[in-house]
């Protein structure tokens, strides 16, 4: 009997709630230039999120790993790259000239003053001035969408790699270290690999053509995910068996972090986000892996059953993601100049920021045909692959 992997789904809405939460908090910075900046920031907020900041993209692109399995596993062929470039592709386009159009117009009055209308701007400056941010054009948060999509076709030659005889050694290997104490181990390839190209690519810049070292970092991420959906029912039993330990190595890596970076207070400094030393880079991503085990661990084992809430949030996830950003700095435009204070505020702008994504994704279900693609909808009754199917039950592991 197959059952579907429910606690992915839930894996894969909190993670984009969480990235919602954070992406509302951001222009209370105080350390932090972003699209719209509070007058009056907040430390206090700024340095509670420097712990899911250190891990909340990591998740994101190893759900969306495990969730590629799903849908490759369906089909190996060039289908699949097909199924993904519309499911990816048509978003990314349709947010960068429409959606993510009124966040530009928003900071340019906010930031610079202009005072066009939005019509004026969306035809005669957003796509004439250049890229941003000294232009207007940009696919902002969209990123992660782009990088989705540049890695399943980088990584495609690799899935069909694993899938010939000659490589079961290796992925008995993998097999392996991921269903033992080892596991722990496999945050030294995203490492490796960002280190060896953080000389030719020195900057994070979320731009894909010049952000080689971090591009690889996040298709670690994915490849990883894509690995363990692959190999779940031989390596999920171990990952809820860790999973105690894996939130106590979480636990002390948080607090090395905020000891010797995120405060200073340790008594020695090893770098911040803003120049990320070799040492930070290896404590920054070993939390963000043992976060995804114990994540993983703790869902797999206590939420593997069907949920009503959880099944609706996973269609709608998407189309939030796609306009959450906008609905952010628009709340923000509007909020700030009442001068209410940085908790009122940021709470204005966190609920705001939640009724209007929520509203434009259940309004989007009513878009015609197949236009939901265009936010991210997949054809109605269509099940999404998230959780797939597994043949052993992970809450029974």
């Amino acid at each position: 009997m197959q059952q579907r992997l429910y606690y992915i789904d839930f894996l894969r809405v909190s993670a984009f709630m969480l990235l919602i939460v954070y992406h509302a908090s951001v222009a209370f910075f105080p350390d932090m230039k972003w699209l719209i900046e509070a007058p009056e920031g907040s430390a206090a907020l700024s340095l509670i999120m420097k712990f899911p900041r250190a891990w909340r993209l990591a998740l994101l692109f190893f759900v969306s790993g495990m969730g590629t399995w799903f849908v490759y596993r369906r089909c190996h062929d060039l289908g699949f790259l097909t199924g993904r470039f519309m499911r990816l592709f048509p978003p990314l386009i349709f947010a960068m000239c429409v959606i993510i159009v009124p966040q530009v117009w928003y900071e340019r009055m906010y930031e610079d003053g202009y005072q066009g209308s939005f019509l004026t701007f969306w035809l005669t400056r957003y796509f004439t001035e250049g890229k941003y941010p000294d232009g207007n054009f940009t696919w902002a948060h969209m990123w992660f969408v782009a990088y989705l999509l540049a890695m399943t076709f980088v990584c495609y030659p690799v899935f069909r790699l694993i899938d010939q005889p000659f490589m079961k050694p290796v992925n008995d290997w993998f097999q392996r270290v991921a269903a033992s104490g080892r596991v722990y181990l496999l945050f030294l390839l995203p490492l490796v690999l960002n280190l060896a190209l953080s000389p030719a690519f020195p900057r994070q810049t979320n731009a894909l053509y010049n952000d080689g070292a971090w591009f690889a970092v996040w298709a670690s991420w994915f490849g990883l995910g894509f690995l363990f959906a692959r190999y779940h029912q031989a390596l999920i039993g171990n990952v809820i068996a860790l999973r105690w330990r894996s939130a106590a190595f979480a636990m002390a890596l948080t607090v090395a972090l905020y000891l010797f970076s995120w405060t200073g207070e340790g008594g020695f400094f090893i770098g911040d986000y803003e120049a990320m030393t070799p040492l930070l880079k290896t404590l920054v991503l070993a939390l963000a892996w043992t976060m995804i085990l114990a994540l993983c661990g703790f869902s797999a084992r206590y939420l593997n059953a069907p949920s009503v809430v959880v099944s609706w949030l996973n269609r709608k996830v998407f189309p939030l993601y796609i306009v959450h950003q906008t609905v952010v700095v628009a709340a923000l435009y509007y909020v700030l100049p009442l001068g209410l204070g940085v908790w009122t505020e940021y709470a204005l702008v966190l609920i705001a920021t939640f009724a209007g994504s929520f509203l434009f994704a259940i309004a989007a279900e009513w878009l015609p045909g197949r236009t939901g693609l265009l936010v991210g909808l997949p054809p109605r009754g269509k099940t999404l692959p998230a959780g797939g199917a597994e043949t052993q039950s992970a809450r029974g592991a």
